[in-house]
């Protein structure tokens, strides 16, 4: 009991912090979060409900064995309640839904369509033919052994999670969801160079007509590939396979989603934000003898390139690799001094303390994305990104993955395939005024 009582103090704790990230947003003018608001929030959510979990499933595991107690004080566990028991300590960490659809989900990877029980299959029937209109990841219509059915909420969100985890587009970009894949046009204007005037009395005013233009989105097909897992495996009922499989599609989707996002070429893929920001044309290139490096005034320059409308938008940010990180952290003044002296100062003053509290240094006052699928310094790369990274939109189709099950094709091998599908689409929403610039290291 001392121990479920501490992890309930911890769970206040963690409250607390959520309530604090949320409460410093309301008192700065009722803004939305920052982006690493955003992810400090997560993170801290993720750990209050795998712990409240394990809370929950240690209560069950404590009930069980009261129920099970002979009158002399023994413990008394018949074959009927290992399942149970084995459930409540394997899966007391990770993150359950315990729905009815979970549940016949999580019997349908393990055991395939034919081997499921009729209530299980029914479950599935139901929530495939749109009697349960609240879940939104609808999955192929396909049937039989090589097919699928509606993923569960709790199913889909480990796999968003684990696509996360991967590089600095997700969260940080902007993000629109449709329910269909048509072709999706996005209305823009440029009225920048148009002001009023001063008229005389009795004087008609003058026509100035608004110059609209638009930026259309699609919905190209990424695939996991098929990802192969051993029956043995499957059959094994101390296995998760339904996190393995969350974890292993999200994260091949998430490479494929930041690397596409990042540098994909818009021709029969996504616009990456690099390649939309170069066609755009607001590009610093550096001069020659500066193919790897970077000096404090290209980093104002690169800002500046960006306007004042943009740039002081709260979604204004940088994004590099880590390798230009290292460049700019190495930035010394005519004294040999590090430009870095935030993260230093702050380093010593704390003892070299790790604050989980404290956001990140800043740059030029705006905060920094590391981005890997972004290009390191060398001669001719794009190196790095600057301005309103909300301008750079993500289009997702029908709010997720879809998930195909194959059974028959490998069952030779004694393995089932799985395989997810994602469609997407990026581009820059640029109505002339480039809101993000990209930086060019030198040819030579």
């Amino acid at each position: 009991m001392s121990y479920q009582r501490g992890q309930r103090e911890q769970l206040g704790r963690l409250g607390d912090q959520l309530l604090s990230i949320v409460n410093k947003a309301k008192a700065q003018g009722n803004r939305g979060l920052t982006s690493e608001e955003r992810q400090k929030f997560h993170q801290i959510e993720t750990e209050y409900t795998a712990l409240e979990d394990s809370v929950r499933m240690a209560e069950r595991a404590d009930n069980i064995v009261a129920r099970l107690a002979d009158t002399d004080g023994g413990v008394r566990i018949t074959e009927a309640d290992v399942p149970e028991l084995r459930d409540s300590y394997r899966l007391g960490k990770r993150r359950r839904d315990e729905s009815p659809h979970a549940k016949a989900f999580s019997t349908y990877l393990r055991t395939g369509e034919n081997r499921m029980p009729d209530d299980a299959r029914q479950v599935l029937a139901q929530m495939s033919n749109g009697l349960a209109p609240e879940i939104k990841n609808a999955m192929s219509t396909t049937t039989g052994s090589q097919g699928g059915y509606l993923i569960p909420a709790g199913f889909s969100g480990l796999l968003e999670v684990s696509k996360k985890w991967f590089g600095g587009i997700d969260g940080v970009v902007g993000k629109f969801t449709t329910g269909t894949g048509n072709p999706f046009p996005w209305p823009t204007v440029n009225d920048t160079t148009n002001r009023g005037r001063i008229i005389g009395q009795n004087t008609q005013v003058q026509e100035t007509d608004l110059a609209f233009g638009q930026t259309t989105f699609n919905a190209y097909i990424g695939s996991s590939d098929t990802v192969l897992i051993p029956l043995a495996l499957i059959d094994d009922s101390f296995f998760d396979i339904d996190a393995l499989v969350a974890e292993l599609l999200g994260i091949r989707l998430g490479r494929l989603f930041n690397w596409k996002c990042t540098v994909g070429t818009g021709t029969n893929e996504p616009t990456g934000i690099v390649t939309a920001t170069v066609a755009a044309g607001n590009v610093l290139q550096l001069g020659t003898g500066h193919t790897a490096d970077i000096s404090y005034s290209n980093l104002v320059d690169l800002e500046h390139s960006v306007d004042a409308a943009y740039r002081y938008e709260p979604s204004a940010r940088w994004m590099f690799s880590d390798a230009e990180l290292k460049l700019i952290k190495k930035l010394v003044d005519s004294q040999g001094r590090p430009l870095w002296q935030p993260g230093i100062s702050a380093s010593f003053r704390e003892g070299a303390g790790v604050d989980l509290i404290a956001s990140k240094p800043q740059i030029l006052d705006h905060p920094y994305v590391i981005n890997q699928d972004m290009a390191s310094p060398a001669a001719s790369s794009y190196s790095m990104l600057f301005g309103d990274m909300s301008t750079f939109k993500v289009r997702e189709v029908a709010g997720g993955a879809t998930l195909l099950v194959l059974r028959e094709r490998y069952a030779d091998y004694l393995q089932v395939g799985y395989i997810a599908f994602e469609r997407f689409d990026s581009q820059l929403v640029d109505a002339g005024t480039h809101p993000i610039a990209v930086l060019q290291q030198s040819a030579t």
